[in-house]
């Protein structure tokens, strides 16, 4: 008898410290947090200038500009890999290959963000190499726009 007794109280008190933890503890909401993306604001380095918002982004090169439609987010890296638009600027055809869409071809845009600083890789569709930028969180960038 005096075990079962001493078993009841043992339990009776390891419920209450249960209960006064589960107090203790902050209320937890059922609202995951906010997914981590690229600042909104201006970003800019050598040929380069980004205006990003919640939407996406606008670019501005020294010949072309690009667009992504789409809110810049961020891996658990601090990486992105987007799809977006790229069209050029100059008198020749902004077509490679002759795949031209509507508003120019088609291009991946690819980043790394630590701090204040992202690294832009441009793929451009129809191109081998892509096109890789250092961008600076509040610089205006340095454009030499084509004549």
């Amino acid at each position: 008898m005096r075990l079962v007794a001493v078993a009841l109280i043992t339990a009776c008190v390891g419920l209450s410290c249960v209960a006064q933890m589960r107090a203790w503890r902050p209320a937890q909401s059922g609202r995951s947090a906010p997914t981590k993306a690229v600042p909104n604001g201006v970003w800019g380095g050598e040929h380069i200038r980004m205006e990003v918002n919640d939407s996406g982004a606008e670019i501005e090169f020294d010949c072309a500009r690009g667009n992504i439609s789409q809110r810049l987010e961020l891996d658990d890296k601090g990486r992105f890999k987007i799809q977006g638009i790229y069209m050029a600027e100059t008198p020749a055809p902004a077509a490679v290959d002759g795949r031209l869409t509507a508003s120019g071809v088609k291009a991946t845009y690819a980043g790394t963000l630590s701090g204040s600083s992202l690294r832009l890789e441009v793929f451009i569709e129809g191109q081998d190499m892509p096109r890789t930028f250092d961008l600076v969180q509040g610089d205006q960038g340095h454009l030499a726009k084509c004549a």
